[in-house]
């Protein structure tokens, strides 16, 4: 190839040719035709390609998705930041039509930016803002697909709740409807007033009762079915085997129904049993309901806590607050995981000015990594005291900890031990920026078994 060509390069345009020259004897030609790949992401750097005709286009793999960075006409060039920073390429390239690059050697470029500071100059203006363009592609991706993944586990979580609530709605409509026939069937058999006063003086002893009852383990609760059974048979109660659970969990026992059959004499025992049944399970599918919503409005309180939704940036926080609504946005994966989570809480600490929605993407990330890094059956502990001038709040785990040749690396741009499209997309880097937007320092603290991450937070705004 004659060096001139290299003239079409508006890096090289205004070089000597001489320095052409020497280009070209420490480089060579690379033909490409449509759809062939000039290098692919992960890759070692293997030099600067100059494009001298045709089109290339430079794409990034984020989460799984192929998103479009870059592309390339004739007169352009490429590879010179993962040449500068000696990082794998961060996309793949290909040709979008037959194409002619010609590959500088990694030295020979290395020398071409030492030697001609105009060359330098042109490319450390150029890799800026492509850095600056990687780390935002990457930073809004991975945001959005934690946001998907918050927003799914959230669903899950608020699904149960809401479920719960739908079956207890029907459960209450057939206890209403059992209720209203045992009711009618009494009426028609004219109990008096003076045993309906009774009845319902039974009643009211039994939800009182209901109230109050403790869950049995399973051996016990078999054999107070079983008595009560006997009970009911004896006295002639039909579906006496039916009725029995509600009654044991309403913490009555065979004394307790002796009383009532003695108290309210009537010919139809069924349907005093069947109205006692109706209204204790009446009684506990409405405590039912109260966990049901409790939890629902829980949750919902949750999420406006951790968006801080109408609130101002900055302001004097709680950080335990934070720190709650976040993991209970993340209880779905406690759950999956089966992690056992400890809060070693000093609620003595004093509030501190933050801004809190940004804090709250801090603990999200520390505290999915740690969950994950725990693994099934482990355990997380979250911890906050105060050391010196700082609050203090430490994301423990039991895992198998950072290994040591990376520990150096876990708070550089774009560092992860994960596959794509797992954890929560915003990297310790971004972490650490946000704890030092804050006048703070975010560290690995040194422990004898897992990680521990500690974020410390001035007491005094800086």
């Amino acid at each position: 190839m004659h060096a001139g060509e290299l003239r079409r390069i508006e890096l090289l345009h205004d070089l000597s040719d001489e320095r052409l020259e020497e280009i070209v004897a420490d480089g060579h030609e690379v033909r490409l035709t449509a759809g062939d790949c000039l290098f692919r992401q992960g890759d070692a750097p293997a030099g600067l390609f100059l494009l001298l005709d045709g089109e290339l286009e430079t794409t990034r793999s984020v989460a799984g998705d192929e998103l479009l960075l870059l592309n390339h006409n004739a007169g352009g060039y490429l590879g010179a930041v993962s040449l500068i920073t000696g990082e794998p390429y961060g996309g793949s390239t290909r040709a979008i039509v037959d194409s002619w690059v010609f590959l500088i050697e990694p030295e020979s470029f290395r020398r071409l930016l030492v030697e001609e500071r105009t060359i330098f100059e042109r490319v450390t203006r150029v890799i800026a803002p492509l850095i600056s363009t990687l780390q935002s592609m990457d930073r809004d991706r991975e945001k959005l697909l934690a946001l998907g993944s918050l927003a799914a586990g959230l669903a899950h979580e608020l699904n149960n709740p809401a479920a719960a609530a739908q079956r207890s709605a029907s459960e209450l409509r057939e206890a209403d409807a059992t209720a209203q026939a045992a009711l009618s069937h009494l009426a028609d058999q004219g109990l008096g007033g003076e045993s309906m006063g009774r009845l319902c003086a039974f009643t009211a002893e039994a939800l009182n009762r209901s109230s109050a009852a403790e869950p049995l383990d399973p051996l016990d609760r078999s054999d107070r079915e079983a008595a009560l059974a006997d009970v009911l048979v004896a006295h002639g109660v039909v579906d006496a085997f039916e009725s029995t659970p509600a009654l044991v969990d309403a913490g009555l026992d065979e004394e307790w129904l002796e009383r009532l059959f003695a108290g309210v004499p009537s010919s139809e025992p069924s349907q005093v049993v069947a109205w006692i049944v109706s209204r204790v399970t009446a009684a506990r599918i409405a405590r039912e309901l109260e966990d049901a919503t409790a939890r629902i409005a829980q949750l919902v309180q949750a999420v406006r806590e951790y968006s801080y939704l109408d609130q101002a940036p900055q302001q004097e926080i709680d950080v335990h607050d934070g720190l709650e609504s976040t993991i209970a946005i993340l209880g779905h994966k406690l759950t999956l995981s089966h992690t056992e989570l400890t809060r070693e809480y000093d609620r003595l600490l004093p509030r501190i000015d933050a801004r809190p929605p940004e804090l709250n993407q801090v603990w999200t990330n520390l505290i999915d990594n740690a969950i994950q890094a725990a693994g099934d059956g482990g355990r997380v502990i979250v911890r906050t005291l105060r050391l010196g001038d700082y609050l203090v709040v430490e994301i423990e785990d039991d895992g198998s900890g950072i290994p040591d040749d990376v520990r150096e690396q876990i708070f550089d741009a774009f560092f992860t031990t994960k596959p794509p499209g797992e954890g929560t997309g915003l990297g310790l880097d971004i972490a650490n920026r946000i704890v030092a937007r804050h006048h703070g320092d975010l560290r690995l603290k040194p422990v004898e078994q897992g990680a521990c991450f500690q974020v410390l937070l001035p007491l005094v705004s800086a």
